[in-house]
């Protein structure tokens, strides 16, 4: 390995462990014993109401069940909905304030006209599980992705009363799901790098080049920009996570590598305006983009897995599906820290202070564009030093390891070796 690609696997250590300090984003209870939240959705300009689905414990017979909460105050409250079913349910959305779906395990989809007082549970196809719906116009016309041995995707032209499959690829391709742009445009994608493009609904499309041989677990196109689009996912082969853009994401032949953190799966994005998306994975990771190509992660505070993530008002207030509980945040998950990529260690600016080379030998050489009072933390988020740094360059004598330095409330990272 590299020596940049073991600096950014003890940075990344050192964000996630330092997070319960520094952390953007809360803890949530729904209250819920034994629940496992898998899927998490607001109604598009409401950061008030909203609801979360996974897995429950039936308390009869022990044995586990759909579940299904629902929220009216940002997620201080939660109160329990009956979904009518025994499946795990992995996702959920409301195409209006009463019409809501959530799908899940043995191809199970349970749906509500009266806001989830009463859920209706049916059945599609093949019993594949269903990790994602949407209707992406909020009208008749919704989509299932599929996680299937055969690649597919399942399409309604009305409303969910019926669903007809479509089959795509080859039968070599695996699908594990989709993610729509509009009522027409979208990608399916699965095992091995498998990416198939469409722009009307799955009736045609074409292979697009994924640009990895990674399993690609989910999607997203730009709420501001429906060409504009985030696959992600994990390469098992060498066990880290791959991040994918696409400017034209229906139709772009060959899709971009965005060199993310190294964790070691990606299984989540919200696309919430041009510049920013947020990524979601293993070990409580939740990255934020402030270019196409430029990850930053937030501090989440956890190292639950992160299953979904929704913003549904702008990049501010959003919540996260992780596991036993909810996160939330209503400062975009601040403070943003630079995720150093695999083989790359840039030098970092925040607040005006700039560390001159990550790493650096026998301390942290800081160069300032103001007189400021720095505090450097360890990895355990002990505070070990706090001085003046002078405008100009100051020089910082630590030991070996990674560290942050704070100037107010914004923050560097920084490798030292011996």
């Amino acid at each position: 390995m590299k020596a940049g690609s073991r600096n950014a696997t003890i940075v990344t250590g050192l964000l996630l462990s330092c997070s319960v300090m520094l952390g953007g984003w809360s803890q949530l209870n729904p209250g819920i014993i034994g629940g496992v939240y898998t899927g998490v959705y607001f109604l598009p300009g409401n950061t008030r109401v909203g609801y979360a689905c996974g897995t429950g414990l039936d308390t009869a017979s022990h044995m586990p069940t759909g579940l299904i909460v629902r929220t009216t105050d940002g997620g201080s409250t939660w109160t329990q909905q009956n979904p009518n079913t025994t499946s795990i349910l992995r996702a959920i959305y409301f195409s209006d304030a009463n019409t809501g779906y959530a799908c899940g395990t043995s191809g199970t989809i349970v749906t509500t006209t009266d806001g989830g007082i009463t859920w209706t549970p049916s059945y599609v196809g093949y019993g594949d599980q269903l990790p994602y719906v949407s209707f992406p116009s909020n009208g008749s016309t919704g989509y299932l992705g599929a996680t299937a041995d055969t690649a597919r995707v399942y399409v309604t032209p009305s409303g969910g009363s019926f669903w007809y499959v479509y089959f795509i690829g080859t039968n070599q391709d695996r699908s594990t799901s989709c993610a729509m742009a509009d009522v027409s445009s979208g990608v399916a994608f699965g095992v091995a790098g498998f990416l198939w493009g469409t722009t009307d609904g799955f009736s045609t499309g074409k292979r697009l080049d994924a640009n990895t041989s990674a399993n690609i677990l989910a999607g997203a196109f730009s709420k501001a920009d429906p060409n504009r689009a985030y696959i992600v996912g994990t390469d098992t082969t060498v066990n880290i996570g791959v991040i994918r853009y696409a400017s034209n994401g229906s139709q772009q032949d060959t899709w971009e590598v965005v060199r993310g953190p190294m964790i070691t799966s990606f299984s989540c994005v919200d696309y919430v305006t041009p510049e920013t998306a947020y990524i979601g994975g293993a070990g409580g990771f939740i990255g934020a983009t402030k270019t196409a190509r430029e990850i930053w992660t937030t501090n989440t505070g956890v190292s639950n897995h992160i299953n979904r993530i929704c913003f549904p008002n702008g990049p501010d207030t959003g919540y996260a599906a992780a596991g036993p509980m909810i996160l939330k945040t209503t400062d975009a998950g601040a403070p943003w820290v630079p995720a150093v990529a695999e083989e790359k260690s840039p030098a970092v600016v925040r607040a005006g202070i700039r560390v001159m080379s990550n790493p650096c030998r026998g301390g942290i050489p800081l160069r300032s564009d103001e007189n400021v009072t720095v505090t450097v933390f360890d990895a355990a988020g002990r505070a070990l030093l706090r001085q003046t740094a002078s405008k100009g360059l100051t020089f910082l004598p630590l030991r070996g390891g990674a560290y942050f330095v704070r100037a107010g409330t914004q923050m560097a990272i920084a490798v030292v070796t011996d």
